[in-house]
C-alpha cells in the first residue's frame, strides 16, 4: 500500500519519462526542516534539466504541499547559494520557475499541478 502522496511523486515521475528523461528522488532536509524531497528529470547524459522540490505538509491543515520547479539554471543557483550558505528556501522561491500550492484532498489542485509542470517540461524539451 502506498501513501497518497507517493501516486502523485509517481504521476510526476511519468511527466519526466513521456518527455524522455531519466527521473531520480530523494529526500532532503534544510535548515527549516522545510523541504520534504527533490525529484530531478535529467537526460542520459546525466545533465539534470529540471528539479521539483516539494515541502512537507503545512501544520494546519497538514494536507497542504508546496512545489516548485527549476529549471537548469535555478538548480545551479541552488547548488551555489547552499556552498555559502544562502538559505535554501529563499534561493528556491526567488528561482523557481513556477510555485504551486496544493491539498490532498483537491482533486482540482493534484490536476492543476501535474498539468503546470508538464507544460512547464514539454514547453523546454
Amino acid at each position: 500500500m502506498k501513501l497518497f502522496i507517493e501516486y502523485i511523486l509517481d504521476e510526476l515521475e511519468q511527466i519526466g519519462l513521456n518527455n524522455n528523461y531519466r527521473v531520480s528522488l530523494s529526500s532532503s532536509t534544510n535548515e527549516e526542516n522545510y523541504v520534504r524531497g527533490v525529484m530531478q528529470y535529467f537526460d542520459q547524459y546525466f545533465d539534470i534539466h529540471f528539479i521539483i522540490i516539494f515541502s512537507h505538509p503545512e501544520e494546519n491543515p497538514n494536507l497542504n504541499y508546496i512545489f516548485w520547479i527549476l529549471d537548469q539554471e535555478g538548480n545551479k543557483s541552488l547548488i551555489n547559494g547552499s556552498e555559502k550558505k544562502e538559505k535554501k528556501t529563499d534561493i528556491i522561491k526567488e528561482k523557481a520557475l513556477k510555485e504551486i500550492k496544493i491539498n490532498l484532498t483537491e482533486g482540482e489542485d493534484i490536476r492543476y499541478l501535474l498539468e503546470e509542470i508538464n507544460q512547464i517540461v514539454k514547453g523546454n524539451v
